[in-house]
C-alpha cells in the first residue's frame, strides 16, 4: 500500500464519504395508512467509535407508491415488513407539500428528514409462495387469496365480492 493511502486528505475524504447516507435496509415498526408513512428501524448496525451500535429508528417516512394517470397501487404494511429507505440528495419538504418543482427549504443533504420508504424486499428466509409463476400477481402472504394476470388468462383465488354490476361481453 502506498504512503498516499494514509495521507490526511485521503483520510478526510474517506470520513466524508462514510458520512453520506444513500439508503438503508429497514424493518417497519409502524404504518400510518392515512398519512401513508412508516416508522422504520434500520437493520444494519453502524460502526461508532470501534463498536457496532443499533441506529435510532426513523419516524414518519413517506412511502413511495406507484401512482399515475389517475390510478394508484396502495401497499399495506405491517410491523416486521422489510424494505429500504432512500435518502434524497436535498431537502424534500416543499416538494412533498406541493408535488412540484421548488427550491429546497434548507441546504440539508441526505438527511433522515428527506428519506422515503420503498417496500417489498423479500428476504431469503421468507420467500413468496403459493401463487402462479409467470404472472403479475396481487396476493396475500402464502397465496390464500390472489388475482393473477397470466399470459393467457386471469386467475382469481378466494371469495369475490362485487360492488356494482357485472357485464358480460
Amino acid at each position: 500500500m502506498s504512503r498516499n493511502s494514509y495521507s490526511v486528505e485521503n483520510q478526510e475524504q474517506k470520513a466524508l464519504l462514510e458520512s453520506v447516507r444513500v439508503s438503508a435496509m429497514c424493518k417497519v415498526t409502524a404504518f400510518d395508512s392515512a398519512a401513508m408513512t412508516v416508522d422504520v428501524q434500520p437493520l444494519s448496525k453502524v460502526l461508532d467509535g470501534g463498536v457496532y451500535r443499533t441506529p435510532p429508528p426513523v419516524l414518519g417516512v413517506p412511502i413511495a407508491m406507484i401512482r399515475g394517470g389517475g390510478f394508484f397501487l396502495r401497499p399495506w404494511y405491517k410491523a416486521g415488513d422489510v424494505g429500504i429507505i432512500v435518502y434524497a440528495d436535498h431537502d424534500i419538504d416543499r416538494i412533498a407539500e406541493a408535488g412540484k418543482e421548488c427550491r429546497p427549504n434548507t441546504e440539508r443533504n441526505h438527511g433522515e428528514e428527506d428519506a422515503f420508504f420503498v417496500g417489498a424486499f423479500v428476504p431469503k428466509s421468507n420467500p413468496i409462495s403459493g401463487v402462479p409463476d409467470e404472472a403479475l400477481v396481487l396476493s396475500t402472504e402464502g397465496g390464500g387469496v390472489y388475482i393473477a394476470v397470466c399470459k393467457d388468462k386471469v386467475k382469481i383465488k378466494g371469495n369475490v365480492e362485487v360492488e356494482g354490476t357485472v357485464q358480460e361481453v
